[in-house]
């Protein structure tokens, strides 16, 4: 029984050493410039279309992330923390009116510029929120009737907003100084299509994962 208490002893205290030693190389990380990649996916919607007058609410689209960021300490666990990243926003809607059943999917490319400030409520955890800026790099829409493609898919920008003005805020978890996992949730405060598109409830938001790399 001895043998077994000292055993027991012996392991607590090492796991409270590692512990101990993992904040203070985090503590160290976060008092350098850092920068690195991050990559994930998004879970994103564009609002509501508006269709004879009726305004339909569009579903989730899943979509890919990837780009660049910078952690940069600014005194008392605060950090300024900005991005660039390649985004894929969009949605889809299916509805059925009178026995027709009209489908849309649109897929949105953005190279996204989140200017964040992060606040360190622990070595690891980092709670951030700012403004973010969205450019338009692409899109792609198509339609379909009783399960038949209506034409070709749109790929003309004409009708989008070519920027956006937008907010984001979440959480980061730096699992070892150089790996982190971020979930965040964006949106835009303005809409995507120009006003002769007549469409004024189409703005994207949702929700990002990504796993980072910071050098």
């Amino acid at each position: 029984m001895k043998r077994l208490f000292i055993i027991a002893l012996s392991l607590t205290a090492g796991s409270l050493t590692f512990k101990a030693n993992a904040q203070t190389s985090q503590r160290a990380a976060n008092d350098q410039m850092r920068f690195g990649i991050k990559a994930g996916a998004n879970l994103m919607k564009m609002g509501k279309l508006t269709f004879n007058n009726q305004a339909y609410s569009t579903d989730y689209k899943v979509g890919f992330q990837a780009g660049i960021y910078a952690d940069l300490p600014m005194g008392g666990n605060f950090a300024f923390m900005p991005e660039v990243t390649f985004t894929q926003k969009g949605g889809k809607l299916k509805e059925t009116v009178s026995g027709n059943t009209g489908e849309f999917e649109g897929k949105v490319n953005y190279l996204d510029i989140p200017v964040l400030i992060g606040y360190k409520a622990t070595p690891e955890l980092t709670v951030f929120a700012g403004p973010q800026v969205s450019f338009l790099l692409s899109q792609k829409s198509t339609f379909k009737a009783n399960g038949q493609s209506l034409g070709d898919p749109i790929t003309s920008t004409e009708n989008f907003s070519k920027s956006l003005a937008g907010g984001a805020f979440g959480l980061a978890y730096s699992i070892t100084p150089n790996i982190n996992i971020n979930g965040r949730y964006s949106m835009d405060f303005q809409k995507a299509l120009k006003d002769d598109a007549n469409q004024d409830k189409i703005k994207n938001s949702g929700f990002a994962l990504s796993l980072g790399y910071t050098f």
